[in-house]
């Protein structure tokens, strides 16, 4: 499943921790005319947690400058500086057919499954990285998607991914 695989679905693409903006440079080459709204903190990672026990305060800080430079060539992309969700006002009406996920701790893939899932049109793909790496992450999605219809599906490469019904 890929950004591919969406395309026929109405809707924007999102990503949320972008790092340098390499995972959103390779969605740029295949979107299309889609939107692309991109959030980060762009100081790296926020308080963690516990369970984050793999990660720290500020890990993968990389500037909004940076992401700009490694996306200079492409169109139709939003950029959003600060934590997620507060950032999201902007797209609090939009619709989306597919959803990256690069948060790495529970808290905020938590925050993320709240705010992009009811926004999901059907058929559309939310995909997360770090899902067997990170408890966090892996404990986000099973308490988020416990009454939801749809099964998480492990994927290679160390992601899973849903596709709402």
């Amino acid at each position: 499943m890929s950004v591919q695989n969406s395309l026929m679905i109405e809707g924007d693409i999102a990503e949320v921790g972008m790092f340098k903006g390499g995972s959103a440079y390779l969605i740029c080459k295949v979107k299309g005319d889609k939107g692309l709204h991109l959030f980060d903190t762009y100081e790296g990672l926020p308080e963690t947690e516990e369970i984050d026990n793999r990660y720290f305060k500020g890990e993968f800080a990389a500037s909004l400058e940076e992401v700009k430079h490694t996306l200079r060539d492409c169109q139709n992309v939003y950029f959003y500086k600060g934590l997620f969700p507060a950032t999201a006002t902007p797209v609090k009406n939009t619709k989306f057919s597919f959803v990256h996920l690069d948060v790495d701790i529970y808290k905020s893939t938590l925050e993320c499954l709240k705010f992009f899932y009811p926004r999901m049109n059907r058929g559309g793909i939310i995909i997360s990285h770090d899902y067997f790496f990170a408890d966090g992450v892996r404990q986000a999605f099973h308490e988020f998607f416990t009454d939801k219809p749809e099964p998480i599906i492990p994927i290679s490469g160390n992601q899973c991914l849903i596709v709402k019904i």
